[in-house]
């Protein structure tokens, strides 16, 4: 996955990502949480893309992204954590159908974030931010879900 990001051009620096419209980052960030979530449950299961859709969108969903966001926020950098507030109030023009509007901006928050790394440079630390959100997903929110 890291190989596919180092070919796409125009990563910005920091100074730039910051600058960025936060809601800017949080579409980068959206398609790249997809992304890497679709790419990591193809790689790991053989179920038809039905089944996998279906999965997916327990990753996606704003509700789990709020929980993921909620869970690695004390592991965020200053700057992460700036993208994130600034997202969380900024002014939305949509709201999910099946969120809350809190979990929408926590949710709004996580992927700004993701937009923001990415759009800094740092692709090792994207990668780490992503590893450590499928890890939250798979033993915290799908064994909840099993759970109850």
């Amino acid at each position: 996955m890291k190989e596919f990001f180092e070919t796409l051009e125009n990563i910005k620096d920091e100074k730039e990502a910051h600058l960025r419209n936060v809601l800017v980052l949080a579409f980068v960030g959206d398609g790249l949480w997809t992304a890497y979530v679709r790419t990591h449950l193809a790689k790991n299961s053989l179920e038809n893309s039905g089944k996998l859709n279906k999965v997916a969108n327990l990753y996606v969903k704003a509700e789990s992204q709020a929980v993921i966001y909620d869970a690695l926020a004390s592991e965020l950098k200053e700057s992460e954590l700036d993208v994130g507030r600034r997202a969380r109030n900024a002014k939305l023009h949509h709201t999910a159908k099946n969120a809350s509007i809190e979990d929408y901006r926590t949710a709004t928050s996580f992927e700004s974030v993701l937009g923001y790394v990415f759009m800094s440079g740092d692709l090792d630390r994207l990668e780490e931010l992503m590893k450590k959100s499928i890890d939250i997903v798979e033993n915290i929110i799908i064994k909840e879900k099993i759970c109850k």
